[in-house]
């Protein structure tokens, strides 16, 4: 009986979406995963594998041994950190986590913006970067919540959360700093998301969706990196080329109450946005919005552009886009019912608008399933 192929794999962090990719991949091709790192935290000195699949680790010592072995069998770098090993890497793409985080921040009408990490590392300096960019494009400039490198206090942090004007939006390097911040909020006597919106990367669902304030994050779809880590070391056990780095795409960012609700502060928008919210289904005029915040319809539009950048007529079009696309992805009703509800009132209209916004009729949106990210 022909011996399996025993794969070594050791991660400096144990996602177990990670975990998941490579087994499913070693499950496809047959191969015999090594877990006493995993584990056991043991690291096997003989040479009872054939390929090894590793992260950069803090310990010296670990990316010693990462080193060493790596000039005896196929080794995959996983991650964004190289422990200084001549071989391929598969990493999250970061930058556009960061964008995507900032147009998430800002389509929620967000004028203020920091950063914030609890320490440096190479993964969160691509998440910074981008993020800062892409609000730079938008128009915004962004501050640093962190210490920067000096060691992180949570005192020198609290004095910086309570000088940025409020409210903002803040992007997490990951999730486990989000849960720092929101915490950190708290003791400041913040209130999440309506004076500090919060956006964390990675959608680890333990961190983020169990938290006392559930955390909005960006998905890095670690399964597909682990998996494609595998993919990558089984090209190289075959003596293929493969690309020194393979980026994966970043995923959906998953909105939860960090980001529960939009940045907003003139009390007379705040009025017409409430009513559009609760009576979007009905045929609201121009008239009956400005009647409802107590300004004249000029101003309100006025309002509106200062405050959310477009008119009450875009924001109520939005919001019953926003309906009708989930409506449409469940797939229950018929496209007249979906119409009558969210206050096109015919399916025609429905139809055009839907395809003007989302490049897709609606029919053709419910047959793929398009997942929602927010």
């Amino acid at each position: 009986m022909k011996r399996k192929t025993s794969i070594f794999f050791l991660l400096a962090w144990n996602d177990y979406r990670i975990f998941q990719g490579i087994s499913r991949y070693a499950h496809e091709v047959g191969w015999q995963m090594d877990t006493r790192h995993f584990f056991l935290n043991l690291f096997p000195n003989d040479r009872s594998f054939q390929g090894m699949i590793a992260m950069w680790h803090r310990d010296p010592k670990v990316n010693a041994y990462i080193r060493k072995k790596a000039k005896q069998v196929p080794t995959v770098i996983l991650g964004t950190q190289n422990p200084r090993v001549d071989a391929p890497m598969v990493m999250p793409d970061n930058r556009a986590a960061g964008r995507l985080a900032a147009q998430h921040l800002y389509d929620l009408y967000h004028k203020n913006y920091a950063w914030f990490a609890g320490d440096l590392c190479l993964s969160g300096a691509e998440r910074k970067s981008a993020f800062e960019e892409h609000l730079a494009e938008l128009g915004f400039p962004c501050t640093d919540l962190s210490c920067g490198k000096a060691t992180f206090t949570a005192k020198a942090v609290l004095r910086k959360l309570k000088r940025v004007p409020k409210p903002v939006g803040v992007l997490a390097r990951d999730d486990h700093d989000a849960a720092v911040l929101v915490e950190l909020c708290k003791q400041a006597g913040l209130r999440t998301p309506e004076d500090v919106a919060v956006v964390g990367i990675g959608d680890l669902e333990s961190l983020c969706a169990f938290s006392p304030i559930p955390v909005s994050s960006v998905s890095l779809n670690m399964d597909e990196i682990g998996y494609q880590a595998a993919a990558v070391l089984d090209l190289r056990l075959q003596n293929k080329f493969v690309p020194r780095i393979t980026v994966i795409p970043a995923g959906n960012l998953t909105r939860r109450l960090s980001t529960g609700c939009l940045a907003l502060t003139e009390p007379h928008v705040l009025s017409a946005v409430r009513t559009i919210d609760v009576r979007f289904a009905e045929s609201l005029s121009m008239e009956d919005l400005a009647a409802a915040a107590g300004v004249s319809r000029r101003q309100l539009y006025i309002l509106f552009k200062q405050e959310m950048r477009s008119s009450p007529h875009d924001y109520l079009l939005n919001v019953r886009l926003r309906h009708a696309r989930n409506l449409i992805t469940e797939n229950l009703l018929t496209l007249n019912e979906i119409a009558e509800r969210t206050g096109f009132n015919t399916p025609r209209s429905l139809n055009r608008l839907f395809h003007q916004r989302f490049g897709l009729a609606p029919s053709k949106w419910a047959k793929i399933g398009q997942p929602l990210s927010g």
